[in-house]
């Protein structure tokens, strides 16, 4: 098939998606789920590319969640169009597959939430740094909507003040420094040791290479993996992924 085709047929498929009227199911207890089973959850991120540059192209995201869809517990799909290469279209196509979704932007306006509900994500996104004093106002909004939010941390302050005002939300600790983009997974492992006692779900964000990286977040007390990268290179390590067992 020439380019003309190709493009004719993937075309085809967005037009498909856009008439998709649904809400995927909840992120929170598909985790608890699989936990319940014994296994860390997998949560499966279609991402493009990063301000690191350009992680693959060539990778339709109906390849994509067909490849890794029967081994993730859900799907995180980036929305922001300049440094990520997203849109809101590949939520629409994520919820072809059964999945809860993530609706993954820099949220920082009650539009971009009420966006992400009528997509028909069943979570968002919401980065504490960036949030500041709205924070838990972007929070209610979200759960009004019947949204899941995930609050997402990069250091121990920020994740204790938000265990210790509700510990019920999903937590995401990010190993990327949201200032300097430097990636430690010792750092994620030293927060979730520190609030891993009072935190309902802990989600552990980027920084995850392979296997061995999950194994050692799933000893330290995290409920679900968020994978991007790793998985855009090589889908196949979702099965891999989805085998972690949890102590």
């Amino acid at each position: 098939m020439d380019f003309l085709g190709i493009i004719n047929e993937l075309t085809k498929k967005r037009v498909e998606a856009i008439k998709v009227n649904a809400r995927a199911p909840g992120m929170l207890r598909a985790i608890e789920r699989r936990n319940s089973e014994g296994y860390l959850a997998l949560i499966a991120e279609y991402k493009r590319a990063s301000p690191s540059g350009v992680i693959r192209l060539d990778l339709d995201p109906w390849t994509y969640f067909n490849a890794v869809g029967q081994y993730a517990t859900g799907f995180s799909v980036l929305v922001e169009p300049i440094y990520f290469l997203g849109s809101p279209i590949f939520v629409k196509i994520a919820l072809n597959y059964g999945k809860p979704v993530l609706y993954k932007d820099f949220v920082i306006s009650r539009e971009q939430i009420r966006e992400a509900g009528e997509l028909g994500a069943s979570s968002v996104l919401l980065i504490k740094r960036l949030g500041g004093n709205a924070l838990w106002d972007l929070v209610d909004y979200a759960m009004d909507l019947g949204l899941e939010p995930l609050i997402e941390v990069d250091d121990e302050d920020d994740a204790l003040e938000i265990v210790n005002s509700n510990p019920n939300v999903m937590l995401g600790i990010n190993s990327r420094d949201l200032g300097d983009l430097s990636v430690s997974l010792d750092r994620a492992i030293s927060i979730i040791r520190a609030v891993r006692s009072k935190a309902n779900v802990i989600i552990a964000e980027s920084g995850v290479r392979g296997v061995n990286d999950a194994v050692r977040l799933a000893r330290e007390g995290a409920n679900a993996i968020l994978v991007g990268t790793a998985l855009m290179r090589n889908v196949e390590l979702a099965k891999e992924f989805s085998g972690i067992t949890i102590h």
